[in-house]
């Protein structure tokens, strides 16, 4: 893993530890990551077009499960610190989750299904988040909802990424 990836790695793991262990307080030090994150990236305006399209689809994901009871957060419908940690992981995107780009759109829907409800689960063990079906039950529905949200995300990606090039 180049160093470029690597620091990227580092910085969305730390919004992301960050956001668990203090929730709300997490803010200032999540935008300043955010920005830093940002700041690092270097394709800016495929990273800014990403975020301006894909945190409303995410942000959407995120309201819908809320609604259908698949999870809850001490604040309806979610916390701020959530939309921040949304933003790092679109901001890792490019650079240290590449790889996902490489892979088939069938492949990032199932890699996504088995891994991205254990941030989930991951959460609630923190009691940041109650899930609202037996832990199986809830891998399998909000993993395939969130599979097919970021599943999309990476199309809109490589859509962004076939008109803007790298800078």
């Amino acid at each position: 893993m180049k160093l470029h990836s690597l620091i990227n790695f580092v910085l969305f793991q730390a919004v992301w530890f960050l956001s668990l262990l203090l929730e709300g307080k997490s803010l200032l030090f999540s935008a300043i990551v955010i920005v830093l994150m940002f700041y690092l990236s270097k394709q800016k305006k495929q990273d800014a077009l990403l975020l301006l399209k894909a945190l409303p689809i995410a942000l959407l994901l995120e309201y819908i499960s809320v609604e259908l009871g698949l999870l809850a957060f001490k604040v309806d419908p979610f916390p701020l610190w959530l939309v921040f940690l949304w933003a790092a992981l679109l901001l890792s995107l490019n650079t240290s989750m590449h790889f996902l780009s490489r892979l088939k759109f069938w492949q990032v829907f199932v890699v996504c299904l088995v891994f991205a409800p254990a941030s989930y689960w991951a959460g609630a063990r923190f009691n940041v988040i109650d899930l609202g079906l037996p832990l199986w039950q809830f891998w399998l529905a909000y993993g395939a909802m969130w599979s097919a949200a970021f599943t999309f995300i990476v199309l809109i990606n490589q859509k962004i990424k076939s008109i803007i090039p790298p800078t």
